[in-house]
Parts: structure tokens; C-alpha cells; sequence
């Protein structure tokens, strides 16, 4: 009986002792049910996809859902709306880098790297793992999340509209221009809006020395009927071919839109585009999304994030502890970051018509990723201050 008693005891303080914790941390500003809490573990999501559109603010897509009814409330209805999600910089492609390797924005990038240049030889990564100078083409001592699913045995794949339309301009399978050379995807062309800028995992030489793996995890899009671009190497799929099963879905599908159907260009080169910026991108979401969440993949253990690179320039707020890179200013050129944005979320594992204010940026959604799949994270994600977490998997 005495051993019973202490046991009830000891059991008793462990409650008021877990009550008492739990009441300071809610009391000091951290809600434990946020994506900052450690003692939340995220559902078992298996296969990520990211679609990444472009330059548009909170205020215009969200906040006028006139213009893009699928993205602003057919989507917040069938899964998750972040209502503070920032970009971390200015101008596109820092943020497609951060968001692939926890790297923070540089003097180059943050221009578009207009050469497709090296870092300098003297660069050197510091013990927060950010590489030093300013470049383009990071180095292979720099690692990517691609390079972490590699090494734990997981898939992943890059899906480009429009690589290879126009075989003179870029290659049909990891395409970017030559080291030191100029960049002449700047812009669209009649039948190819494919944009080098806003393909991230042709910034790391640990992707694109390796020929074979870039050669066949950097691809195109595709069509929703699987159709390919001519000069595509044989046994190269593109999306809609790989969503057939689970087996042939890559753990990590990263997918960026041509410079239309992401919104960046109106009135548009490469096609014949809608009424407005936000209209293409409600065509391409309504397009693509269905095909995603009807997957097999999807529906057993499926994360699907749709995000912005940044909002406009004239907006560079950012949150969550984001700092400058090494010797680098204010990350958005005119401030700490890449503006609000927004970002949708659908998964089994959240609840339709979730919405949640919990503050994120890119480097949040990195950091969400690596903990989906137990990875150390990169860089600034893990110097994140909030993660995914209770407020969005809504639906245990």
C-alpha cells in the first residue's frame, strides 16, 4: 500500500509539474500548439510537394479573391491558409535558394543572377553553415535538402514548365547556361517561359556536377497528359507520369510554374495567357492541383504547399528571427525580408478550413521538411523560430 501511495504521489507531481510548464509556456508568448513547440510531433507526411509562384503580396491574392477564386477560396477551403507566411528576400532568386538549402540572400542573388557565376575560391562556409561573399553557383561543400533525401535514401525531383521548348535556348533535362556565362532565360520567348532563376537546385554543384542525377531529377514538367518536350532523354518522366503510384512519386516534388502560369509576367510571351497575372495562376493551380490531391501518394501521406517567392519589392518585412547573410544588408534590399505572402497548405492531415497566424517564411517551410523526414537543417532553418506544427495539422 505504501508503494502504491508514493507511486500516486509521484504521478500527482508529474501532472501539476506538467500543468505548471505548460502554463509558463503559454503565458511567455510561445503557444504550444504553434509550430515552435517542442513537444509536437508532425503527422507521418511521406511525399512533399511545393508549387512556387511569384512576386505577389498577401493583399492581392488573398485579399481580392475576385481575381483568383480557386487559389484565395477554393484552396483555403480545403486545407490550410498562413496568414503571415514572408518571403526572405528581394529579388526571386534568393528565395527559391533559401527555401532549397537554408542559404541566406547575397549581393548576386538577390540581383537574379544575371551571370550564372561561381562564388569567389576564398568563400568559406561559417559554423552556421552560410557560405561567405557573393555568387551565384554555390559550391559542392554547400549541401542542399536534395542532397540530404539522397543521402537518407529518399526521392526527390525538380519539375520545370517549359525546360526544353526551345532546344537552342535551354536543354530539356537540367538546364542552366554555362559557369561565368550570361543567363539568357532572363526572359520569356514565344513558346518557352522557362526562367533558370526560378530553378533552385541548378545553383548547387553537389546537383549539377553529378550529370546522370541532374540529368533525370531536374526535368520538365510535362503536360498532364505526360507528354514531353522533344530531345527529353528516353526514361525521363515528368509529373503527371510519376503520380501514377506511390512507388513513382518522388518523396520531394519541387514544382515551378513557366513565367505565366506563375504570375510573374503579364501580358504574357511564351503563351496566351488570361485576364490577368492572377488568373494565370488560378488556371495552372486548377490545372494541377486536383492531379496532386487525387494521387495515390497524396492521399495516403501527402503535404502540398503553394507559396510565393516574395510579395513586391516596395514590401521587405520579414519574421521568425531571419537574419542577413554573411556581410550582407537588409535581405530585402530595403528591409528584413521578402514581404507577406501567404501560403496554402492541404494535406490528409489537415482539416478543411484551417486558418492559422502563426508568423513563417521560407526558411520555416525548409525546417518543416527536414523535421517531416528527420534531417538536420540547413543554414538559417535552423535558426527558425517557427515551424509547422499543431495550428496546421489540424486533422491528426
Amino acid at each position: 500500500m505504501r508503494q502504491q501511495g508514493r507511486g500516486r504521489r509521484k504521478k500527482a507531481g508529474v501532472v501539476v509539474g506538467l500543468t505548471a510548464l505548460l502554463a509558463a509556456v503559454t503565458t511567455s508568448g510561445c503557444a504550444i500548439v504553434g509550430g515552435s513547440s517542442p513537444f509536437f510531433t508532425p503527422p507521418p507526411v511521406r511525399h512533399v510537394f511545393v508549387i512556387m509562384l511569384e512576386n505577389e503580396g498577401y493583399s492581392s491574392t488573398f485579399g481580392t479573391p475576385s481575381a483568383d477564386p480557386y487559389l484565395a477560396t477554393t484552396l483555403p477551403s480545403q486545407g490550410a491558409l498562413l496568414t503571415a507566411y514572408y518571403g526572405i528576400g528581394h529579388e526571386s532568386n534568393d528565395n527559391y535558394v533559401a527555401f532549397l538549402s537554408g542559404q541566406a540572400p547575397n549581393g548576386t542573388n538577390q540581383l537574379d543572377c544575371t551571370t550564372f557565376a561561381d562564388f569567389p575560391s576564398s568563400s568559406t562556409v561559417g559554423s552556421n553553415g552560410l557560405l561567405s561573399g557573393n555568387g551565384c553557383v554555390y559550391p559542392a561543400s554547400v549541401p542542399t535538402l536534395a542532397d540530404q533525401l539522397d543521402t537518407a535514401g529518399l526521392s526527390w525531383k525538380g519539375y520545370m514548365e517549359d525546360m526544353g521548348n526551345v532546344p537552342s535556348r535551354e536543354s530539356a533535362t537540367c538546364a542552366h547556361p554555362a559557369v561565368g556565362a550570361a543567363d539568357n532565360t532572363q526572359s520569356a520567348v514565344a513558346g518557352d517561359g522557362y526562367a533558370t532563376r526560378h530553378d533552385p537546385f541548378v545553383y548547387f554543384h553537389s546537383i549539377i556536377d553529378n550529370t546522370s542525377l541532374c540529368g533525370t531529377h531536374v526535368v520538365p514538367l510535362g503536360t498532364t497528359a505526360s507528354a514531353m518536350p522533344a530531345g527529353t532523354s528516353a526514361g525521363v518522366t515528368g509529373l503527371a507520369a510519376d503520380l501514377a503510384s506511390v512507388a513513382t512519386t518522388p518523396n520531394l516534388s519541387f514544382i515551378t510554374p513557366n513565367l505565366c502560369d506563375d504570375g510573374h509576367d503579364y501580358p504574357c510571351t511564351n503563351q496566351t495567357g488570361g485576364a490577368s497575372a492572377l488568373a494565370n495562376i488560378d488556371t495552372f493551380l486548377n490545372t494541377w492541383v486536383p492531379l496532386i490531391t487525387s494521387s495515390p501518394a497524396f492521399k495516403a501521406d501527402g503535404l502540398l504547399e503553394i507559396t510565393f517567392d516574395e510579395a513586391s519589392t516596395l514590401d521587405a518585412n520579414g519574421c521568425c528571427g531571419q537574419t542577413p547573410g554573411p556581410g550582407q544588408g537588409n535581405p530585402g534590399l530595403i528591409g528584413p525580408g521578402g514581404g507577406l505572402t501567404g501560403t496554402i497548405l492541404l494535406s490528409p492531415f489537415i482539416a478543411p478550413g484551417t486558418t492559422t497566424s502563426t508568423p513563417y517564411n521560407h526558411y520555416s517551410s525548409l525546417a518543416s521538411i527536414e523535421t517531416i523526414f528527420g534531417l538536420p537543417r540547413l543554414g538559417e532553418a535552423n535558426n527558425a523560430t517557427t515551424w509547422f506544427g499543431a495550428d496546421v495539422y489540424t486533422r491528426p
